[in-house]
């Protein structure tokens, strides 16, 4: 289990800065990181000068770039997430085709958050950005609460760290009994979710899920068609 009272400053701020540098397209300044950070600029240059001598970034004039290491790191999640979308493809597919709206595919990310895969528009969007590399709450959303009821470790970990309400935990207990979860405008006003566990070799891996305006995608449509995607989808759903 992961004790989230057990954090290392310096090591969470280093990724920190990776992120940061990451959001701004993979470059940034050193006077423009001090503003973001709020750090000290002699602790900003340690934290620098040790990513720079690992290969995690590099300086370019008054700048620091992502390094080319990182790449080589991620190469297996990478290799991953792809395993993931391809094993999953077809039910990503077949919830678009019940629900008309956008579908996405999500796993856990950290101990309080999840992260977009992959995704396939609906038909009723007129516009669609792909969330890919984005992350949400998991106590929040109707993927972050399926992925929650199927992780005891994961739960142990936010309950360590008190964010898991008594309603929230009677929430998780039906959304394992029913192996989906709902969203009805909680997250955001008007919008509702549905969300389904994927299972890997038995093991919750990722979740599928599908959201819409309230006006198209009511409680009772949503079930249906949470039901009618387990009916159909049963062996891909219980892989």
């Amino acid at each position: 289990m992961v004790n989230e009272n057990r954090k290392i400053q310096s090591v969470e701020r280093a990724m920190i800065l990776l992120e940061i540098i990451s959001a701004a397209g993979g470059k940034m300044r050193l006077v423009d990181l001090v503003k973001q950070t709020g750090l000290h600029k002699s602790t900003l240059h340690g934290l620098l000068n040790t990513l720079a001598t690992l290969g995690y970034i590099i300086k370019k004039d008054n700048s620091y770039a992502l390094g080319l290491r990182l790449r080589e790191i991620a190469q297996p999640l990478a290799d991953a997430d792809q395993q993931l979308r391809c094993l999953f493809t077809p039910v990503l597919h077949a919830l678009q085709q019940i629900s008309q709206e956008t579908c996405y595919l999500a796993v856990p990310c950290g101990t309080r958050e999840y992260l977009y895969i992959d995704a396939i528009e609906g038909q009723n969007n007129l516009r669609f950005a792909s969330p890919r590399g984005l992350r949400e709450s998991l106590t929040t959303s109707a993927i972050g609460k399926v992925l929650l009821a199927n992780d005891v470790q994961l739960l142990r970990s936010l309950r360590k760290a008190s964010l898991v309400s008594p309603a929230l935990e009677q929430e998780l207990i039906l959304i394992a009994q029913n192996n989906y979860a709902l969203d009805l405008g909680e997250a955001e006003p008007d919008l509702c979710c549905l969300a389904l566990p994927l299972r890997y070799q038995g093991k919750v891996v990722a979740a599928l899920g599908t959201a819409g305006p309230s006006f198209r995608l009511d409680k009772i449509k949503l079930e249906q068609m949470a039901k009618q995607l387990i009916s159909e989808k049963f062996d891909h759903l219980k892989l």
